[in-house]
């Protein structure tokens, strides 16, 4: 990926949601139901005009600290049938800051990039306690050479910090480990960073790649993109508004459109 280029389309990036997968409590024992899914999703961003997208275990809640072996496969054989019928960018990100996983399957797929969420940070949650992945991550990928661009969460939703750490500290800690971009979100789920904070850090990061990672929909996209790089989205682009329903092709085109000023 010319990540230059992309950043210059400002690219509206999609999720793919997968169901719960094996060995999660809410999986349900048909894979193939699984695989379906993630295809409809996928046409549907495709369509819909989505500039990239990322395949995440977002169903096996509550999260671990790591994928059993189960569905770890049944996730790469996924993902790599999605890479199969597309030519979009796209990422991976296991749930919960699971990087040596992620690193794994996103060098066997030549995936774009992968979502850190605590890469320079220690922070807390209903996982666990996670510490900062960047140490270990960045010698996977120097061991393992890889065009994988690491896209690491400050202040990631969902969590709370066990030592204090501003976002512009979080930012430029995270520039200094050689993270490639930065990932700005909410407290939870659908909800939008405060945007005078992602203002904040972008005078304090300069030119330097910020995503928005939650909370974005149609009325507020033009807003955010004024500002950072480009966006990551979920919740607004599936039927309802629902983060847990399929995605919708029609929040898509809406969403581009109002992201394309259309």
């Amino acid at each position: 990926m010319d990540f230059r280029r992309f950043l210059k389309n400002k690219p509206v990036i999609g999720m793919i949601h997968l169901l719960p997968l094996p060995g999660s409590p809410g999986f349900e024992g048909d894979i193939r139901k699984i695989e379906e899914r993630a295809m409809e999703d996928l046409n549907a961003l495709t369509e819909g005009g989505a500039d990239s997208f990322i395949i995440e275990n977002f169903g096996d809640i509550p999260y671990d600290k790591e994928l059993p072996l189960e569905a770890y496969s049944v996730m790469l054989s996924i993902a790599e049938k999605i890479k199969g019928r597309t030519k979009l960018p796209f990422g991976i990100n296991i749930q919960f800051d699971c990087t040596d996983q992620e690193w794994a399957m996103a060098y066997a797929l030549n995936a774009d990039f992968l979502r850190a969420e605590t890469f320079v940070e220690s922070r807390a949650g209903t996982h666990g306690i996670s510490l900062p992945s960047a140490p270990g991550l960045l010698r996977k990928k120097k061991s393992f050479p890889s065009d994988c661009l690491i896209f690491a969460d400050i202040n990631v939703k969902h969590t709370y910090p066990l030592t204090a750490m501003s976002y512009e500290d979080a930012a430029h800690e995270a520039i200094e480990s050689f993270a490639d971009a930065i990932i700005i979100s909410g407290k939870v789920t659908g909800q939008n960073p405060d945007i005078k904070e992602v203002q904040d850090i972008r005078r304090h990061v300069g030119d330097f790649p910020i995503f928005i990672g939650s909370g974005v929909n149609k009325d507020n996209i033009r807003d955010f993109l004024d500002i950072a790089d480009g966006v990551i989205v979920g919740s607004c682009i599936k039927r309802d508004g629902i983060v847990t329903n399929e995605v919708d092709v029609n929040r898509v085109k809406e969403l581009i459109n109002a992201a394309k000023g259309i």
